[in-house]
């Protein structure tokens, strides 16, 4: 009896069964596993908002009841609403082409006409530019109906990313003391790496989100400046590239600037590409190295790599998580480098 109900079987036991309910646990979790991180990030960000109404109210649950709210109403429902200008825009912009659609020998004459003027040769008019345009137009159907299909799925994320972004702003003091105690990490070395992590998180806001949107401010302002209709979904795509290192706004205001030159206002194509490449792009010359000067945090190509491999793994909201786990994973291989002095 004594062998049967051993310590050492019954620690075995303990052990076994642990990790398959981990395992278990981590499969229901996998499912809500983004939804999580972006909840511990917004709670970060909304930290020091939080702090300030607990030292008003004295409460921690209203305090982080008023702070989530408040996070809804000036961030989420613009962002909502955004969105939904921003659809209603690209399908006005489907409708307004629709005669060019529906007779795609019109559109063919007349693109084969401007390039031909531009050129001085007919080598082009020979392009069967309808199947392009009727491409995009697909395309962007596609991502209207996308959309539009995801509401439910994404007004469900976000409950539960305010959910659990109340909960840990709650509960923040008790889930450091459960770390400490189950981590196997030192409180200097716990300090450390969170340091570290919170230093790189900072760098990124900074150096691509923050100056992402001054340069897409800047950049809407020269839309408008020099003539440019359908500002809304120009603005929106310069603010997605311009999270792109190298890369970045040059892949809307130069298309937009030749745009602008083809049909006919070579002044506002030319002024724009001037603006562009003087103004819009000192943003990425001057602001961004400035903002990104830490040498300690994460490099531009990481992030490039970051970016585009968050985006194939996670979707859009790999644009974010991509980087971040890029950069907690150099700070982690720092600690082994140091530890076993490789």
């Amino acid at each position: 009896m004594n062998n049967r109900y051993s310590k050492n079987s019954e620690y075995n036991f303990i052990l076994i069964m642990g990790i398959i309910f981990l395992l278990i646990t981590a499969y229901l979790i996998k499912y809500i596993f983004v939804l999580i991180v972006f909840s511990l990030i917004l709670a970060y960000f909304l930290y020091p908002i939080y702090i300030y109404f607990l030292h008003k109210v004295k409460n921690n649950r209203i305090s982080s009841l008023i702070t989530v709210s408040l996070s809804t109403i000036i961030l989420f429902l613009p962002l909502g609403l955004l969105s939904y200008f921003l659809i209603l825009s690209l399908i006005k912009l489907i409708l307004q082409y629709k005669i060019y659609l529906e007779n795609p020998e019109i559109l063919n004459s007349k693109v084969s006409e401007i390039v031909s003027s531009i050129t001085n040769s007919n080598f082009l008019s020979t392009i069967n530019y309808s199947e392009y345009m009727n491409s995009i137009v697909n395309f962007i159907l596609d991502i209207i109906k996308k959309f539009f299909n995801s509401i439910p799925s994404t007004i469900m994320n976000l409950a539960i990313i305010l959910f659990l972004t109340y909960y840990i702003l709650v509960y923040n003091k008790k889930m450091i003391l459960a770390s400490n105690k189950y981590l196997p990490l030192s409180m200097k070395k716990q300090n450390e790496i969170l340091n570290n992590i919170t230093k790189n998180l900072k760098v990124l806001f900074r150096g691509y989100f923050l100056t992402g949107i001054i340069q897409t401010i800047i950049a809407f302002i020269g839309y408008y400046m020099f003539g440019l209709n359908n500002l809304l979904i120009l603005t929106t795509l310069t603010l997605f590239t311009s999270l792109i290192p190298y890369v970045g706004t040059p892949l809307v205001w130069v298309p937009a600037s030749i745009y602008l030159i083809i049909m006919g206002n070579e002044i506002g194509g030319f002024g724009l590409l001037i603006y562009g490449t003087v103004i819009i792009s000192m943003v990425d010359n001057f602001l961004r190295p400035f903002l990104m000067s830490d040498k300690d945090t994460i490099s531009p190509p990481l992030v490039f790599i970051g970016f585009i491999g968050g985006m194939m793994a996670f979707g859009i909201s790999g644009i974010i998580l991509g980087p971040l786990i890029i950069s907690i994973t150099i700070i982690l291989f720092k600690y082994v480098k140091e530890y076993y002095k490789i």
